[in-house]
């Protein structure tokens, strides 16, 4: 049963609150890789050993960024929208305080732990701790948002007008961390880094109040049940040993020179990720058998919750295609290796042709979807994102011009933007108001895995292509060395351009659930398994 609210609130006026924390959290997610050698340069650190520790700066944030989302859209089923959503942000702002003071009391706090175990550590590398830590407790509010921000549109919208506001957050979402690199790499030119974190705090405090004053009226409901912690470790185990055991990283930047060094598993990925396995199959065993179980596998009977699944999973492998073969291309046809800040930028206008128009066409995905529905909009986004790949494959040179690829990841990012407001509100109107929080974080967890594996699975192959066609060009005969530079950058253009057809391939198998599951109306029936407590408030 969908939450009535006041009649003087402005459902709108709430998604555009929650709108930006949303997008100041992705942002987050991938802002500290544009100084993150000045981070380990102000700590006196050896920059070429202390580069792979301070990479947890990023990686910290994605791992805890990921497993808030796993269990705090069932918290906000439990205990209410507008309590999670106002923990969350007070975390955050937390964890954004604590990075930015990390150089002081909190360096002093845990120096005096290590003290106290008998250690002692320099200041610097115990400096770096807490920010990591910091960064870390910043995700677990960032990331609880997006799920929670996407209930809560499920609450105080109808479920034939869900689309279009659904579409807007997972956009935002995305285009955040896309752009974080970008944003990072401007205003750190301007500010100290620690300042890039001090903004996060007034900006938030505006918001929680203003959020607070906007769903004053609005009646909180809260789900019958207790949450499922045997689940929740599970599944936890199983995301962490996924994201970890490929690599954590989805995060794309200028500095990306070709797909060796995007290639590097960790050497415990086996391991890690048969651990992942194993996790979640006792996970699925788990929720079969427990009464509130975390995510109500039934869920998965509906066919357009199913279908919608799937066809997310796929649109988050596409994507990443997409991000991945920019930041390669530029640094192929960049001459001068010196020149990493015009490379940088060149990446960030060129990925921003393929996220800002991709978070616009959210917009007009949730306008179609509910007057044509689910499945000819996600069919329309699918077929036009199927065009660009198609272009990219037979166009791809290294001297093509920069309006030509523009044009190209505009219309990928079209396509895929198309499908975020059909997907999501497959998804979350397939579930009764209990499991709403559920199903709202399976719209972006299955997203991150698509993009995960893709990042992985991609480089592997792509450098594999590239080592086999260069070797057949060269030969065995000795060449002159700007010979063999050339001869690899071509070949990886040319396997960046059969990349866009393995995106064409990816996104036509996603027509084929989109075509027989997803609905051909707007709307949704959800489950019947309503449990819900009278409206009461926090």
């Amino acid at each position: 049963m969908t939450v009535r609210t006041d009649r003087a609130i402005n459902p709108w006026l709430v998604l555009g609150l929650i709108c930006l924390p949303v997008f100041i959290g992705s942002l987050d997610l991938t802002i500290v890789s544009a100084f993150l050698p000045e981070i380990v340069l102000d700590l006196n650190l050896p920059l070429q050993t202390a580069l792979d520790d301070a990479a947890w700066v990023v990686s910290g944030y994605l791992l805890a960024y990921a497993v808030s989302m796993t269990f705090m859209g069932r918290v906000s089923d439990l205990v209410g929208r507008r309590r999670v959503y106002i923990a969350c942000l007070l975390i955050f702002i937390v964890g954004s305080i604590l990075v930015a003071t990390a150089h002081q009391w909190p360096t002093d706090f845990l120096y005096s732990i290590f003290r106290r175990l008998g250690q002692r550590p320099e200041r610097e590398v115990v400096t770096l701790i807490a920010i990591v830590i910091g960064r870390v407790i910043q995700a677990l509010g960032a990331g609880a948002l997006v799920p929670v921000s996407l209930a809560l549109v499920g609450d105080l919208f109808p479920p034939e007008r869900r689309a279009q506001p659904l579409g807007v957050i997972g956009a935002v979402d995305t285009l955040g961390w896309v752009l974080g690199h970008l944003y990072g790499g401007i205003l750190v030119q301007f500010l100290p880094w620690q300042d890039l974190f001090w903004i996060n705090v007034p900006i938030t405090l505006v918001i929680l109040v203003l959020t607070l004053w906007a769903l004053r009226r609005v009646p909180v409901r809260r789900a019958v049940g207790r949450f499922d912690l045997p689940g929740t470790l599970l599944i936890t185990l199983a995301l962490l040993g996924l994201i970890l055991g490929l690599g954590a990283n989805i995060e794309v930047s200028s500095t990306t020179g070709s797909f060796e060094e995007m290639n590097q598993l960790p050497p415990y990925a086996a391991p890690v990720l048969t651990m992942a396995l194993l996790a979640f199959i006792g996970f699925i065993l788990v929720e079969r058998r427990v009464k509130d179980p975390l995510i109500n596998l039934s869920m998965f009977r509906n066919r357009g919750l199913s279908a919608a699944s799937v066809v997310n999973l796929l649109v988050g492998f596409c994507l990443m295609i997409g991000l991945v073969s920019v930041p390669i291309l530029v640094n192929m046809r960049t001459e001068d290796p010196t020149k990493i800040t015009e490379a940088a930028l060149q990446v960030g206008i060129l990925l921003s042709a393929l996220t800002v128009p991709m978070a616009l066409a959210a917009v007009p995905g949730g306008w179609l979807s509910e007057r044509i529905g689910y499945q000819r909009t996600t069919v329309l986004g699918l077929g036009t994102s199927i065009v660009g790949f198609l272009l990219i494959w037979q166009t791809w040179r290294i001297d093509l011009p920069d309006g030509i690829i523009a044009v190209e990841m505009a219309l990928v990012g079209i396509g895929l933007g198309l499908t975020f407001s059909p997907i999501s509100a497959a998804v979350i109107n397939a579930a009764d108001d209990e499991h709403r929080g559920v199903a709202s974080a399976l719209v972006i967890i299955l997203r991150l895995i698509g993009m995960t594996v893709a990042v992985s699975l991609l480089t592997g192959l792509a450098l594999n292509r590239v080592n086999v066609l260069a070797s057949a060009e060269l030969g065995s005969a000795i060449t002159d060395p700007q010979v063999v530079i050339n001869v690899y950058a071509r070949t990886t253009v040319r396997v960046l351009a059969d990349m866009g057809l393995l995106g064409a391939v990816v996104a036509g198998a996603a027509l084929i659930p989109a075509v027989l599951g997803l609905r051909r109306t707007a709307t949704t029936t959800p489950m019947p398994t309503e449990r819900l407590t009278h409206p009461t408030g926090d």
